[in-house]
């Protein structure tokens, strides 16, 4: 029998000691897999403490998705995935692992389910068409961004919100749904107030205040609470209160910047609003802008305004249309320091039209503000991806 390598006499303290400097999950547990004293010394030991977890980025390889990990210095780790959901593409995510797909298998439609990662067993399947209320026909639709009232529990009364396109390819006018967790289609779409320009056209959504507020290309808000009849078993449409609520924007500059995307982000009992800019369109991401949504002090009836965040106050922004989250950075090790940090969830080509890969999935990274503001390339560098965007797994 071979001789053990000398550092696998290691002391328990110091296994344990250099395990505590693992934050990542991961690299803990390819650390207790090194040798066999290692592991039992960890196992013999109380439980090691914890870092609340940070989202990992979703790298949609072309051999297979993999995770980044922020706590691990950006390292790459495989993605256990089950093979008919290998090649979705992502559109979203939810607390606890949940995450939004999109799968199109060869000579087959287009699927929607929400995945519980952790338990890949457990999913839900989201509906894939509509209810044309003038006609009563089944139209089919693609789900853009999708968001939830409260955890998915197939036994509760969770409402999903969603930014719909009408068809199976999600390009067009955005359109606004609500459907019960139980629904196998949508009862009907609705549209923010018409306008040439398309300012109300909604581009993201989240769930705050017991309310889903949708922020609109004129970076406007569209509140509403939608009410449903839960002992109708059929799908109905919900009986919705609506608010608009429109942002004067004669005080918001980007210094003459194109705007790439905008985002609402729930952090520290506030709505933020992060305006993601570069200077060209085309280009990559080069700037980001934050605001909070306050009450106008001027108005004489109920008006908002954007307010400038002047600085992210140790703030760690993870942004992406319905899965935005704020973490503070001091609650993780020395190191891991505010910022925002963004994925490429650039436009939808049309692959019916177009041949080459669909995602460029380059323009990721994270944005700092100090001591200059600037976009850091932390993220592992990738080749463009002919079947998803990347996207946050969320903890």
């Amino acid at each position: 029998m071979a001789a053990s390598p000398p550092w696998a006499n290691l002391i328990g303290a110091l296994v344990r000691e250099i395990a505590t400097r693992l934050p990542c999950k991961f690299d803990r547990v390819h650390f207790a897999a090194v040798c066999r004293s290692w592991r039992e010394s960890l196992e013999q030991l109380a439980p090691l403490p914890r870092s609340p977890a940070l989202p990992f980025l979703i790298l949609p390889l072309a051999e297979g998705p993999a995770v980044s990990c922020i706590l691990s210095d950006y390292a790459t780790h495989p993605a256990v995935v089950l093979d008919w959901v290998r090649y979705a593409r992502y559109i979203g995510a939810y607390d606890d692992g949940w995450v939004f797909l999109s799968t199109a298998p060869p000579q087959g439609p287009q699927h929607h389910l929400l995945l519980d990662t952790y338990q890949f067993d457990r999913h839900i399947n989201l509906p894939d068409a509509f209810i044309e209320h003038h006609t009563g026909a089944l139209l089919p639709l693609s789900i853009v961004v999708a968001a939830l009232s409260f955890y998915p529990d197939v036994d509760g009364r969770c409402v999903f919100a969603g930014i719909i396109n009408v068809g199976p390819v999600p390009q067009g006018r955005p359109m606004i749904a609500f459907w019960r967790i139980f629904d196998p289609v949508v009862p009907g779409l609705f549209s923010g107030p018409l306008n040439p320009r398309r300012e109300w056209d909604a581009v993201d959504v989240v769930h705050h205040h017991g309310a889903f507020h949708f922020l609109t290309q004129g970076e406007h808000i569209i509140v509403a609470k939608p009410e449903f009849h839960y002992w109708c078993p059929v799908p109905a449409m919900p009986q919705v209160d609506w608010e608009f609520r429109c942002f004067p924007s004669n005080r918001r500059g980007y210094n003459q910047q194109h705007v790439k995307a905008r985002y609402l982000v729930k952090s520290r009992e506030d709505l933020l609003m992060v305006v993601r800019c570069s200077p060209h369109p085309g280009q990559p991401t080069s700037a980001f802008k934050v605001f909070r949504m306050v009450p106008s002090q001027r108005a004489r009836c109920r008006q908002y305004i954007w307010q400038r965040v002047p600085s992210l106050g140790g703030r760690m922004l993870f942004v992406g249309r319905g899965c935005s989250r704020s973490y503070e950075a001091d609650h993780y090790p020395a190191g891991i320091a505010g910022g925002i940090y963004f994925f490429d969830d650039g436009f939808i080509q049309d692959p019916v039209m177009l041949q080459q890969p669909q995602y460029s999935c380059s323009d990721c990274g994270k944005w700092t503000e100090s001591p200059g503001p600037m976009v850091e390339r932390c993220f592992p560098a990738q080749g463009a991806s002919n079947y998803s965007p990347q996207g946050w797994r969320l903890p």
